[in-house]
Protein backbone atom coordinates (compact mmCIF):
# COMPACT_ATOMS: atom_id res chain seq x y z
CA UNK A 1 0.00 0.00 0.00
CA UNK A 2 2.81 2.32 0.97
CA UNK A 3 4.65 1.37 -2.22
CA UNK A 4 1.53 2.09 -4.28
CA UNK A 5 1.16 5.49 -2.64
CA UNK A 6 4.77 6.32 -3.46
CA UNK A 7 4.26 5.28 -7.08
CA UNK A 8 1.11 7.41 -7.31
CA UNK A 9 2.96 10.31 -5.70
CA UNK A 10 5.81 9.94 -8.15
CA UNK A 11 3.40 9.70 -11.08
CA UNK A 12 1.60 12.81 -9.88
CA UNK A 13 4.94 14.57 -9.39
CA UNK A 14 6.05 13.58 -12.89
CA UNK A 15 2.72 14.77 -14.26
CA UNK A 16 3.10 18.08 -12.48
CA UNK A 17 6.64 18.51 -13.81
CA UNK A 18 5.49 17.63 -17.30
CA UNK A 19 2.60 20.08 -17.04
CA UNK A 20 4.92 22.82 -15.84
CA UNK A 21 7.28 22.08 -18.69
CA UNK A 22 4.37 22.46 -21.11
CA UNK A 23 3.49 25.80 -19.54
CA UNK A 24 7.12 26.92 -19.72
CA UNK A 25 7.29 25.92 -23.39
CA UNK A 26 3.99 27.66 -24.06
CA UNK A 27 5.17 30.85 -22.32
CA UNK A 28 8.43 30.78 -24.25
CA UNK A 29 6.62 30.34 -27.56
CA UNK A 30 4.14 33.06 -26.56
CA UNK A 31 7.03 35.42 -25.80
CA UNK A 32 8.50 34.80 -29.26
CA UNK A 33 5.07 35.24 -30.83
CA UNK A 34 4.54 38.53 -29.01
CA UNK A 35 8.03 39.75 -29.94
CA UNK A 36 7.54 38.92 -33.63
CA UNK A 37 4.11 40.57 -33.54
CA UNK A 38 5.60 43.78 -32.15
CA UNK A 39 8.24 43.78 -34.88
CA UNK A 40 5.62 43.10 -37.54
CA UNK A 41 3.51 45.99 -36.29
CA UNK A 42 6.51 48.29 -35.98
CA UNK A 43 7.94 47.53 -39.44
CA UNK A 44 8.00 50.41 -41.90
CA UNK A 45 7.01 48.44 -45.00
CA UNK A 46 4.76 45.55 -45.97
CA UNK A 47 7.66 43.19 -46.73
CA UNK A 48 9.14 43.42 -43.21
CA UNK A 49 5.67 43.28 -41.67
CA UNK A 50 4.95 40.03 -43.49
CA UNK A 51 8.41 38.65 -42.75
CA UNK A 52 7.82 38.89 -39.00
CA UNK A 53 4.17 37.88 -39.44
CA UNK A 54 5.34 34.56 -40.89
CA UNK A 55 7.53 33.94 -37.82
CA UNK A 56 4.71 34.96 -35.48
CA UNK A 57 2.28 32.53 -37.14
CA UNK A 58 4.61 29.64 -36.42
CA UNK A 59 4.99 30.72 -32.78
CA UNK A 60 1.24 31.27 -32.24
CA UNK A 61 0.51 27.87 -33.76
CA UNK A 62 2.92 26.27 -31.32
CA UNK A 63 1.28 28.10 -28.39
CA UNK A 64 -2.13 26.99 -29.60
CA UNK A 65 -1.10 23.31 -29.49
CA UNK A 66 0.68 23.61 -26.13
CA UNK A 67 -2.22 25.50 -24.55
CA UNK A 68 -4.58 22.73 -25.67
CA UNK A 69 -2.31 20.12 -24.07
CA UNK A 70 -2.20 22.18 -20.86
CA UNK A 71 -5.96 22.54 -20.82
CA UNK A 72 -5.68 26.32 -20.90
CA UNK A 73 -8.71 26.99 -23.09
CA UNK A 74 -8.54 30.78 -23.04
CA UNK A 75 -4.90 30.77 -24.13
CA UNK A 76 -5.69 28.21 -26.83
CA UNK A 77 -8.46 30.45 -28.16
CA UNK A 78 -6.36 33.60 -28.01
CA UNK A 79 -3.45 31.92 -29.78
CA UNK A 80 -5.81 30.81 -32.52
CA UNK A 81 -7.21 34.33 -32.93
CA UNK A 82 -3.74 35.82 -33.05
CA UNK A 83 -2.62 33.23 -35.60
CA UNK A 84 -5.61 34.04 -37.83
CA UNK A 85 -4.86 37.76 -37.61
CA UNK A 86 -1.24 37.17 -38.49
CA UNK A 87 -2.26 34.98 -41.43
CA UNK A 88 -4.43 37.89 -42.58
CA UNK A 89 -1.47 40.26 -42.17
CA UNK A 90 0.66 37.89 -44.25
CA UNK A 91 -1.90 37.66 -47.04
CA UNK A 92 -2.62 41.40 -47.32
CA UNK A 93 -0.95 43.21 -50.22
CA UNK A 94 -0.96 46.70 -48.70
CA UNK A 95 1.11 48.02 -45.80
CA UNK A 96 -1.85 49.58 -43.98
CA UNK A 97 -4.00 46.44 -44.00
CA UNK A 98 -1.11 44.15 -43.14
CA UNK A 99 -0.08 46.39 -40.24
CA UNK A 100 -3.69 46.56 -39.02
CA UNK A 101 -3.90 42.78 -38.52
CA UNK A 102 -0.39 42.74 -37.04
CA UNK A 103 -1.53 45.24 -34.41
CA UNK A 104 -4.51 43.07 -33.48
CA UNK A 105 -2.28 40.01 -33.17
CA UNK A 106 0.19 41.96 -31.00
CA UNK A 107 -2.59 42.95 -28.58
CA UNK A 108 -3.77 39.34 -28.43
CA UNK A 109 -0.16 38.27 -27.81
CA UNK A 110 -0.03 40.40 -24.67
CA UNK A 111 -3.29 38.86 -23.45
CA UNK A 112 -1.94 35.42 -24.26
CA UNK A 113 1.01 35.82 -21.88
CA UNK A 114 -1.33 36.86 -19.06
CA UNK A 115 -3.68 33.94 -19.70
CA UNK A 116 -0.87 31.38 -19.73
CA UNK A 117 0.57 32.81 -16.52
CA UNK A 118 -2.85 32.62 -14.89
CA UNK A 119 -3.37 29.04 -16.06
CA UNK A 120 0.08 28.04 -14.84
CA UNK A 121 -0.63 29.50 -11.40
CA UNK A 122 -3.95 27.73 -11.05
CA UNK A 123 -2.89 24.64 -13.00
CA UNK A 124 -6.46 23.58 -13.59
CA UNK A 125 -8.89 23.30 -16.40
CA UNK A 126 -11.90 25.52 -16.77
CA UNK A 127 -15.25 24.39 -15.38
CA UNK A 128 -18.26 23.36 -17.47
CA UNK A 129 -19.55 26.92 -17.86
CA UNK A 130 -16.15 28.11 -19.01
CA UNK A 131 -15.97 25.17 -21.40
CA UNK A 132 -19.35 26.09 -22.88
CA UNK A 133 -18.27 29.72 -23.13
CA UNK A 134 -15.06 28.62 -24.81
CA UNK A 135 -16.94 26.50 -27.34
CA UNK A 136 -19.37 29.32 -28.02
CA UNK A 137 -16.64 31.89 -28.40
CA UNK A 138 -14.60 29.56 -30.58
CA UNK A 139 -17.61 29.02 -32.84
CA UNK A 140 -18.10 32.78 -32.98
CA UNK A 141 -14.42 33.14 -33.83
CA UNK A 142 -14.76 30.59 -36.62
CA UNK A 143 -17.76 32.47 -37.97
CA UNK A 144 -15.94 35.79 -37.66
CA UNK A 145 -12.91 34.31 -39.38
CA UNK A 146 -15.08 33.00 -42.19
CA UNK A 147 -16.62 36.46 -42.52
CA UNK A 148 -13.12 37.92 -42.78
CA UNK A 149 -12.20 35.32 -45.40
CA UNK A 150 -15.37 36.04 -47.37
CA UNK A 151 -14.76 39.76 -47.12
CA UNK A 152 -11.18 39.32 -48.28
CA UNK A 153 -12.40 37.20 -51.19
CA UNK A 154 -14.96 39.86 -52.10
CA UNK A 155 -12.34 42.62 -51.89
CA UNK A 156 -9.94 40.55 -54.00
CA UNK A 157 -12.62 40.02 -56.65
CA UNK A 158 -13.34 43.75 -56.69
CA UNK A 159 -9.64 44.52 -56.91
CA UNK A 160 -9.19 42.17 -59.86
CA UNK A 161 -12.26 43.64 -61.56
CA UNK A 162 -10.94 47.17 -61.08
CA UNK A 163 -7.52 46.13 -62.41
CA UNK A 164 -9.18 44.61 -65.49
CA UNK A 165 -11.28 47.72 -66.06
CA UNK A 166 -8.19 49.89 -65.58
CA UNK A 167 -6.24 47.85 -68.14
CA UNK A 168 -9.12 48.02 -70.61
CA UNK A 169 -9.38 51.78 -70.13
CA UNK A 170 -5.63 52.17 -70.61
CA UNK A 171 -5.81 50.10 -73.79
CA UNK A 172 -8.67 52.23 -75.12
CA UNK A 173 -6.76 55.43 -74.34
CA UNK A 174 -3.62 54.02 -75.97
CA UNK A 175 -5.59 53.05 -79.08
CA UNK A 176 -7.23 56.47 -79.22
CA UNK A 177 -3.87 58.21 -78.86
CA UNK A 178 -2.40 55.97 -81.57
CA UNK A 179 -5.27 56.74 -83.94
CA UNK A 180 -4.96 60.44 -83.12
CA UNK A 181 -1.24 60.45 -83.89
CA UNK A 182 -1.80 58.49 -87.10
CA UNK A 183 -4.55 60.90 -88.16
CA UNK A 184 -2.40 63.94 -87.35
CA UNK A 185 0.54 62.49 -89.29
CA UNK A 186 -1.69 61.62 -92.24
CA UNK A 187 -3.33 65.05 -92.14
CA UNK A 188 0.07 66.80 -91.96
CA UNK A 189 1.28 64.86 -95.02
CA UNK A 190 -1.97 65.59 -96.85
CA UNK A 191 -1.78 69.30 -96.00
CA UNK A 192 1.79 69.38 -97.25
CA UNK A 193 0.64 67.87 -100.56
CA UNK A 194 -2.28 70.31 -100.71
CA UNK A 195 0.13 73.23 -100.25
CA UNK A 196 2.31 71.92 -103.07
CA UNK A 197 -0.69 71.48 -105.37
CA UNK A 198 -1.93 74.98 -104.47
CA UNK A 199 1.44 76.50 -105.37
CA UNK A 200 1.79 74.66 -108.66
CA UNK A 201 -1.87 74.96 -109.68
CA UNK A 202 -2.02 78.70 -109.00
CA UNK A 203 1.20 79.23 -110.94
CA UNK A 204 -0.14 77.17 -113.86
CA UNK A 205 -3.49 79.00 -113.81
CA UNK A 206 -1.68 82.32 -113.69
CA UNK A 207 0.34 81.33 -116.73
CA UNK A 208 -2.79 80.13 -118.49
CA UNK A 209 -4.57 83.37 -117.73
CA UNK A 210 -1.60 85.42 -118.96
CA UNK A 211 -1.43 83.35 -122.15
CA UNK A 212 -5.16 83.84 -122.77
CA UNK A 213 -4.85 87.56 -122.15
CA UNK A 214 -1.94 87.76 -124.58
CA UNK A 215 -3.83 85.71 -127.17
CA UNK A 216 -6.86 87.92 -126.72
CA UNK A 217 -4.80 91.02 -127.45
CA UNK A 218 -3.28 89.38 -130.50
CA UNK A 219 -6.67 88.49 -131.88
CA UNK A 220 -8.42 91.69 -130.95
CA UNK A 221 -6.45 94.57 -129.54
CA UNK A 222 -9.60 96.47 -128.71
CA UNK A 223 -10.97 93.73 -126.50
CA UNK A 224 -9.32 92.93 -123.19
CA UNK A 225 -9.56 89.41 -121.76
CA UNK A 226 -10.72 89.35 -118.12
CA UNK A 227 -11.14 85.92 -116.60
CA UNK A 228 -12.74 86.93 -113.28
CA UNK A 229 -11.73 83.48 -112.04
CA UNK A 230 -10.64 83.79 -108.39
CA UNK A 231 -8.10 81.01 -107.84
CA UNK A 232 -5.62 82.61 -105.43
CA UNK A 233 -6.08 81.45 -101.85
CA UNK A 234 -4.27 81.40 -98.50
CA UNK A 235 -2.94 78.24 -96.85
CA UNK A 236 -5.54 78.57 -94.11
CA UNK A 237 -8.19 77.82 -96.73
CA UNK A 238 -6.63 74.38 -97.19
CA UNK A 239 -7.01 73.36 -93.54
CA UNK A 240 -10.76 73.00 -93.78
CA UNK A 241 -10.78 70.76 -96.86
CA UNK A 242 -9.36 67.44 -98.03
CA UNK A 243 -6.78 66.78 -100.73
CA UNK A 244 -9.55 65.86 -103.18
CA UNK A 245 -11.39 69.08 -102.34
CA UNK A 246 -8.24 71.09 -103.13
CA UNK A 247 -7.80 69.34 -106.49
CA UNK A 248 -11.48 69.82 -107.31
CA UNK A 249 -11.23 73.52 -106.54
CA UNK A 250 -8.41 74.12 -109.02
CA UNK A 251 -9.99 71.84 -111.64
CA UNK A 252 -13.15 73.93 -111.42
CA UNK A 253 -11.15 77.14 -111.69
CA UNK A 254 -9.39 75.79 -114.79
CA UNK A 255 -12.77 74.91 -116.29
CA UNK A 256 -14.08 78.37 -115.44
CA UNK A 257 -11.06 80.00 -117.03
CA UNK A 258 -11.48 77.86 -120.13
CA UNK A 259 -15.22 78.57 -120.34
CA UNK A 260 -14.63 82.33 -120.18
CA UNK A 261 -11.93 82.03 -122.87
CA UNK A 262 -14.23 79.99 -125.13
CA UNK A 263 -16.98 82.59 -124.81
CA UNK A 264 -14.50 85.37 -125.54
CA UNK A 265 -13.00 83.70 -128.59
CA UNK A 266 -16.44 82.68 -129.88
CA UNK A 267 -17.44 86.32 -129.89
CA UNK A 268 -14.36 87.12 -131.99
CA UNK A 269 -15.39 84.52 -134.60
CA UNK A 270 -18.92 85.78 -134.78
CA UNK A 271 -17.73 89.35 -135.18
CA UNK A 272 -15.49 88.34 -138.10
CA UNK A 273 -18.41 86.62 -139.85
Amino acid sequence: MKKTAIILFLLFFVFEINAQNLYDDALTAASYAYSHSKKAHGANNVFHTQEYADKAIEAFSKVENLAEQCGCKKANETAYKAKVDMESALNEDTYERSRYFAKRAKELGSNLLEQLTFCQANNSSTDINEEMTYVKEKNELVEATQDVVNKQKELEEKRLKLELEQKQLEQQIAEQNKKKLEFEAKRAAELKEQTLIKSKAELALQKLENALQELSLILNQESKFESQADYLRSENDLKNESLDDTKTFYVNRAKELTRIAMQKFTSYTMAEN
